[in-house]
């Protein structure tokens, strides 16, 4: 999508005051990727990513990463629902050991699993929640 591209289909989905709420952003991915429209975890998580100056909107340079953010988002989704066999839209010790070679790595060395895990586990509520997977995820892409 280019420049110019992201600037009309933002202000299309502007009110007129220069930036975007979740709402209007739902229906601007809607409107331009609906295969991304369903999938409300890579959503928030793009939002939030994409809000850098924190005032919970989004302004148009903000917007572009956005764009960028939700396909990886979306990516990042999929294998976490993979790993999240039970669908509580939480990960456990469990279901990481056994969904552990989806991320390309040996699952034989438990103890190192756990560490992994646990390191993952940021708030140590003993399941790894989808933002901190995408914290993970994103670490692991920029090594």
């Amino acid at each position: 999508m280019s420049k110019q591209e992201i600037k009309e289909l933002f202000r299309k989905f502007d009110n007129g005051n220069g930036h975007l709420s979740l709402a209007e952003i739902d229906r601007a991915i809607l409107d331009f990727y609906p295969q991304f429209g369903t999938n409300r975890k890579a959503i928030l998580r793009a939002y939030k990513a994409a809000d850098t100056s924190g005032n919970g909107f989004v302004e148009l340079r903000e917007f572009e990463k956005i764009v960028q953010l939700l396909k990886q988002y979306n990516e990042i989704s999929k294998v976490f629902e993979e790993l999240d066999t039970n669908d509580d839209h939480r990960i456990s010790f469990q279901e990481f050991k056994k969904g552990f070679e989806l991320l390309g790595e040996d699952n034989s060395d438990e103890e190192g699993l756990k560490q992994e895990f646990d390191s993952i586990d940021s708030n140590d509520g003993n399941y790894i929640l989808f933002d901190e997977f995408c914290m993970y995820m994103a670490n692991r892409q920029m090594q």
